[in-house]
């Protein structure tokens, strides 16, 4: 018949990949995309329909109580603040120039970083005005009162980078990009 002379012409022209190469190709797109954000991490795909699997309605959960305040010294207090995106982490920035990383359950001071329990903070020589998270909760910038920005490796406490005069006024706020690879600021 004419469709197998078709298939036989075309046959010498075609190479067929094994079905393993396939779902390995397969695989790497859907991580290739989660890398990218278009897919959430963690999320599970159904080739056939070409969509992730849905989860029933999921209902948030509002704060609807304070459980504790963090207290600051007479002469300084926080002037940001911010939970790490993977949730382990609340840091401030305070008018007194210091990072400094607290245990959101109890509302003190982590003493579980070798830094902060041998009482050696992240630190400015100005106030701290804004701060931000890189997306794997490992990096974090500060920026502070003096136009400074300062990018520290959490889980030490060192200072990776610093900016001296990224603006010539106050840092006022600041974004990781999404590949944590560069950072956005704004100043007034």
């Amino acid at each position: 018949s004419r469709r197998s002379e078709i298939a036989k012409s075309f046959s010498t022209e075609i190479s067929v990949v094994p079905p393993s190469r396939l779902l390995v190709l397969l695989g790497q797109a859907l991580k290739w995309q989660q890398y990218q954000g278009v897919l959430p991490p963690g999320s599970q795909f159904d080739i056939f329909k070409g969509t992730t699997a849905t989860k029933p309605d999921e209902y948030d959960e509002y704060p609807t109580r304070n459980t504790h305040s963090i207290k600051f010294g007479k002469k300084t207090h926080a002037e940001c603040a911010a939970f790490s995106p993977n949730g382990q982490y609340l840091v401030s920035g305070s008018l007194d120039g210091f990072v400094e990383v607290w245990d959101h359950e109890t509302g003190k001071l982590r003493k579980d970083l070798k830094y902060q329990a041998n009482d050696e903070l992240m630190m400015h020589e100005d106030a701290v005005l804004s701060l931000a998270w890189s997306k794997d909760s490992e990096l974090l910038a500060t920026g502070d009162q003096s136009g400074k920005i300062k990018v520290w490796k959490l889980k030490t406490g060192q200072c990776v980078r610093k900016f001296e005069k990224a603006h010539s006024q106050g840092i006022t706020c600041l974004c990781f990009s999404r590949d944590s690879t560069q950072i956005c600021s704004a100043s007034y």
